[in-house]
């Protein structure tokens, strides 16, 4: 059991770290640079909702698998990890359920309207979304590290 539990977590806050960082380091940006902006917003648009849920999987998992095999012995880095691991879920929840599905209404509704007051709101949350997954690549990476030094769990 605890081998499936090892394999879990480390599966689940690698793939969920990962795509975190890709998304945010190169697939959104690389979007904007190559398609025509609102091409790129259609096709960020339509990845992010899949990038969410797939946080929403794994770090689900991730927190866990990793909390069933520390609970018993919960020591400074396990309990430093699993508040980051909280932290990391509740952070992906609220941005992919309330902020990024706003911001695609703001922004479907300027393109039907070209009212520049709904551009700004959307401006608004589109920064406060990425500022949210900003603090998850880091906070990822912060789990990554702390998990290399808890390898022993």
């Amino acid at each position: 059991m605890i081998f499936l539990l090892k394999s879990i977590y480390l599966y689940s806050i690698s793939l969920w770290v990962g795509a975190l960082f890709f998304f945010t380091a190169v697939g959104a940006p690389l979007a904007f640079r190559v398609l025509p902006k609102e091409e790129a917003g259609k096709y960020t648009g339509a990845v992010f909702p899949k990038y969410f849920s797939l946080g929403y999987i794994f770090g689900i998992l991730a927190l866990l698998s990793f909390y069933l095999l520390v609970r018993e012995n919960l020591g400074v880095v396990s309990s430093v990890n699993l508040l980051i691991l909280i932290l990391m879920n509740l952070s992906n929840f609220i941005n992919g359920l309330l902020i990024v599905p706003k911001a695609g209404i703001l922004k479907a509704e300027f393109y039907m309207t070209k009212e520049k007051s709904l551009y700004d709101r959307f401006l608004k949350l589109h920064a406060v979304s990425m500022a949210l997954n900003g603090i998850n690549v880091i906070l990822g990476l912060m789990s990554v590290g702390l998990t290399s030094l808890y390898l022993t769990f």
